[in-house]
This record gives structure tokens, sequence and C-alpha cells, in this order.
């Protein structure tokens, strides 16, 4: 599934930026942020998922002489960079066609929350299981996205966005993001003894 990355980050910036058309139309620019942001976020944890995911056992990973610890970062910042080089695209256009607050805003707006979206898809991934890397990514993204007032979700919106401040957002996604690294071979050894 791999080579499937990039159609699917492609697709996913397709999508959001028909989500910040849709609510900077109807809602005003910062609804088009948060939308944008939440499609964006949505679609890297699902990037990232699958980026981990793999039918094959982990065998292969801990008999390699670098171990999973290193296959697990080099897919990551893969996934990553693709997932980023297609955002900034896809921010620039939005921009460009002023659907949104403005080029900085919505960079911002989902840049600084992929960082603890992306650790949080990749430690469940990596413990629990890829669909458990999917749900723990999009429970996590309404609550990192900025807060807009026409986008509201059950009193969450932006809770971590505010709590954490965005540089907060950045240090425990990279926190999480270094757990997940430095404990993949641990859990490809347990997943093995699981079998």
């Amino acid at each position: 599934m791999p080579w499937l990355i990039l159609p699917v980050a492609l697709v996913t910036m397709t999508m959001a930026i028909f989500a910040a058309r849709f609510f900077g139309v109807t809602q005003g620019g910062s609804a088009g942020d948060t939308g944008f942001a939440s499609v964006i976020l949505a679609g890297i944890a699902v990037t990232v998922t699958m980026a981990l995911s793999s039918a094959k056992p982990d065998a292969i990973a801990l008999a390699t002489p670098l171990g999973p610890q290193v296959v697990v970062l080099a897919r990551i910042a893969l996934v990553l960079v693709v997932d980023a080089v297609t955002g900034l695209a896809a921010s620039g256009l939005v921009s460009a066609w002023g659907y949104t607050s403005g080029l900085p805003e919505v960079v911002a707006s989902w840049l600084f929350p992929v960082a603890l979206v992306a650790g949080a898809a990749t430690f469940a991934s990596i413990w629990v299981a890829p669909w458990a890397g999917i749900a723990a990514g999009l429970v996590l993204i309404p609550m990192a996205a900025p807060v807009s007032e026409a986008i509201f979700f059950f009193g969450l919106s932006g809770v971590l966005w505010n709590a954490l401040t965005p540089f907060g957002l950045l240090g425990a996604g990279a926190a999480l993001l270094v757990a997940a690294v430095t404990t993949a071979r641990r859990a490809a050894i347990s997943g093995l003894q699981s079998a």
C-alpha cells in the first residue's frame, strides 16, 4: 500500500480545497481555515496509517540490521514530506482563491496540529492496529484544529489548540512520534509473540 500514499494525499488535498471553498463561502475565512485543516489532518491520519500497515510480518523489520525503529522513522518521514508538499500546494491554491483567512493562517491551521495527529496515529498503529491509528487521529482533529465559531463539535472544538498553544501541539506530537519510533522494536516483538 505504500505506493498509494501520493494518490491518497492528492485526493485528500482536493477534498480539503472543496471543504475550504464550502466553509469559506458560506461561513467566512476562519471556517474555511478550520474546514481545510480538518480534512488535511484526516488525510494525514490515513496516510500515516497506510505507511505503517503491512500484511507482512514484522519479522522482516526485526531481522534488518537497522531494526524497526529506522523503518518506522523512514516511513513516517516520507509520508510527512509527501503530505507537507501537497498540503502547502493546496494551501497556496485556497489562499489565492480567497476561501480562507490568508496563506499564513491556513498553513498554521494544519501544520501545527499535524505532529499531534501523526504522532497519535503512528503510536496507535504500531501498538494496537491500523484502525486504531486512524481512530486516534480522527478523535484528535476537532480538538487540535483551530477554533471556528461556525464549526462546532460538541464543545471540543479547539480545546487542545487553546490549552497547549500551537507550539505545544508541536511538542506533544513530537513526543508521541519519538515514543512511537523508540518503542517500535518492542511493539514488533510483542506483535509476533501474540500472533
